[in-house]
């Protein structure tokens, strides 16, 4: 009888880590998030690079086997939170997004010509895949300017105010930031 008991036991230990590896997601695939922010400190340490740009180009591609369309965002990089040596300002940063305008995926896409701070984390892919960036936790890393257009293609500076994307994935950070608050909040 014990040896029922154990047998049973392990054939759950199994099945309940095969749900629980489920829900985890990959760069290239739809799954829940693994974390919910809660504060922008813990965003901007999960994130690889934060800076503000402008989308400058976009197009699809389906350049994953056995994957569906993504979005990727060309990004001239404005002005800097939090960079690497790649990535200074006036440089440009590819944005990998799961989805596209006809088939949009579960966030918000970012649109050429507007301005955005962003928090991008390697998007953990082989080849030249391998030099583009997701946003930090799905939509969470993403905050828009709203200034006009005219104000939007003028330098970003320290106070430009920059608003959270819609999102309903549950994250809890501040409605608006501004690149001085973008690594504390």
């Amino acid at each position: 009888m014990n040896r029922t008991i154990t047998v049973a036991a392990a054939a759950g230990v199994l099945t309940l880590s095969a749900i629980a590896l489920t829900g985890c997601s990959s760069p290239h695939s739809a799954g829940s998030r693994v974390e919910l922010y809660d504060s922008v400190p813990a965003l901007a340490a999960d994130s690889s690079i934060v800076f503000s740009g402008i989308v400058q180009d976009q197009k699809t591609a389906n350049d994953i086997p056995g994957g569906s369309e993504f979005t990727l965002s060309t990004v001239e990089v404005s002005a800097t939170a939090k960079t690497d040596a790649s990535h200074p300002a006036g440089s440009t940063v590819v944005v990998r997004q799961h989805g596209s305008a006809g088939n949009p995926g579960p966030g918000a896409m970012l649109e050429q010509g507007k301005t955005y701070l962003l928090y991008l984390s390697p998007s953990g892919l082989d080849g030249e895949l391998a030099s583009q960036f997701s946003v930090t936790g799905g939509t969470a890393g993403v905050y828009e300017s709203k200034q006009n257009t005219a104000a939007r293609n003028a330098a970003v500076t320290e106070s430009t105010l920059f608003t959270k994307a819609p999102s309903d994935e549950g994250d809890d950070l501040p409605a608006s930031l501004t690149l001085e608050d973008a690594l504390k909040g």
